[in-house]
């Protein structure tokens, strides 16, 4: 079920998300996509040694308080919340549909932004003339319309990496899971005015995994509109972070990112 304007996002945020936090040194907000959070980063626990790392369980997702659906507006304001508490802003990281509401939240509140790290985000408005990016956003929106498009479900499954076999197996919170990502605010309604954060000087890292050309065209976009660098990371399909050598890159771009703030207050 794609959802387009039909949503008040102010109403879902009435209870607060439900955030885990490990680690010491400076601040990391790691916003998950369309799996649970502790699945989806639990590879960047070992950086834990030098890094805070605050991971939010999106709106919808246990522990967190329930919703019917997923959506990066309610998204943007949880974030937004979150990142007012943290005395002196944070880097934030996004993946997939994470990464929409973390680069809406860094257009708005970009002096609380240390860093950017966007991961695979379907943006779909960074590439929007290549017509393997249409198709990928068409395919998204028919496997979210409908539980009998099997080959819809079939195609999208494939692109994120996902193992139908696999389900026999899940527990309790990635089956619900798995159904709220057919109930989302459409990733075609994200337009976040990327050059408020390129202005800001947020610093901006997007990573792909070279599993999917459309896919790589977008953040090829994004990366171009943000003036960022980019970082090609296969081995593990959609979920980058997972991927060889992704934690040696983030943490250098954190560290880098964190001396360049340092040096500018």
């Amino acid at each position: 079920m794609t959802l387009e304007g039909t949503f008040d996002p102010v109403e879902s945020s009435a209870e607060p998300l439900v955030v885990h936090r490990s680690g010491t040194g400076p601040p990391v907000v790691l916003v998950h996509g369309g799996m649970p959070a502790p699945m989806t980063w639990a590879a960047q626990q070992e950086l834990t040694a030098d890094w805070s790392l605050i991971v939010p369980n999106r709106r919808g997702f246990p522990p967190s308080p329930t919703a019917p659906w997923q959506d990066f507006l309610a998204d943007t304001d949880d974030l937004a919340d979150l990142l007012e508490q943290i005395p002196g802003g944070a880097h934030l990281a996004g993946f997939s549909y994470g990464g929409l509401g973390a680069v809406l939240v860094a257009e708005r509140l970009p002096h609380l932004i240390r860093s950017l790290t966007v991961i695979e985000a379907p943006l779909w408005i960074a590439a929007e003339d290549d017509d393997a990016v249409r198709e990928l956003a068409e395919l998204s929106d028919r496997f979210a319309a409908s539980v009998d498009d099997a080959e819809a479900e079939a195609e999208f499954f494939a692109v994120a990496g996902v193992d139908p076999k696999m389900f026999a197996e899940l527990d309790e919170d990635v089956r619900q899971a798995l159904e709220l990502g057919r109930k989302l605010r459409s990733p075609r309604e994200a337009k976040p005015r990327f050059e408020t954060i390129t202005e800001a000087g947020v610093p901006v890292l997007v990573a792909s995994g070279e599993h999917s050309p459309a896919l790589e065209r977008v953040c090829d976009g994004v990366a171009e509109r943000l003036a960022a660098r980019r970082v090609h990371l296969p081995g593990a399909g959609h979920a980058v972070q997972h991927a060889p050598g992704f934690n040696t890159i983030f943490d250098e771009f954190l560290t880098s990112a964190e001396q360049q703030r340092r040096s500018t207050t």
